[in-house]
């Protein structure tokens, strides 16, 4: 597992690390092969967006890059698991995004506790667009995602973005964190992959024998 990275540019915590190449294939397959919807349940004005299920390894490699990011977060003071408490996690479907020309996702918020946003795949031609005469100001957006916090004032850093996606990178964040991704105009595919994480905490029960050595 790639070590992850801390990011806190305002209250929420938010992580970023990076996926093994077999993730990120499968979720290129997913996003040519899957015939489960998603556009109803979502936010996004995209016209294919598709549900499916993680492998194993996967849901593995997700599971260890969210503890990571929860120690982490722990460290910095901005979670505290419960005392005597074993932390699970039930995965939300996943969906798959595939971002074509002119299509965007307006702000919005995820269910659950955290968030994940993968990106599989990003065009030569999008970068090309970040180039273009219409992008050349100090803050070009095609196809890149911002988050939003707290609200604007002077002297309050309220934005993380925009960000340019990158093949492989991975962010997590707090669910009820506001985000977007901005449209473009290159005649490509952009494709991303999210999920929601719901924790649940199980009680530690004590096992004892008669020697009295936990085990």
């Amino acid at each position: 597992m790639n070590p992850g990275l801390i990011i806190r540019p305002f209250g929420p915590t938010m992580y970023k690390s990076t996926i093994s190449e077999e993730f990120r294939q499968e979720i290129i397959h997913a996003a040519k092969v899957s015939d489960i919807p998603a556009n109803e349940r979502l936010a996004g004005n995209i016209d294919r967006e598709v549900s499916y299920n993680f492998s194993e390894s996967s849901v593995q490699e997700l599971y260890e890059l969210l503890l990571d990011y929860l120690d982490q977060s722990a460290k910095v003071g901005s979670y505290k698991p419960p005392e005597g408490m074993k932390m699970n996690f039930e995965l939300d479907y996943p969906w798959v995004n595939v971002q074509r020309k002119g299509e965007w996702n307006p702000p919005h918020i995820h269910t659950g506790d955290f968030s994940c946003v993968i990106y599989a795949y990003v065009p030569e031609e999008l970068k090309d667009e970040w180039k273009h005469p219409t992008q050349r100001g100090n803050n070009p957006t095609a196809g890149m995602i911002e988050w939003h916090y707290g609200q604007w004032a002077p002297h309050n850093v309220t934005t993380l973005g925009p960000v340019a996606p990158v093949e492989g990178d991975i962010f997590f964040f707090p669910a009820w964190l506001l985000h977007y991704v901005y449209p473009f105009n290159a005649d490509v595919e952009r494709i991303s992959c999210s999920t929601n994480f719901n924790l649940k905490y199980d009680k530690i029960e004590n096992t004892t024998t008669v020697s009295g050595w936990e085990e």
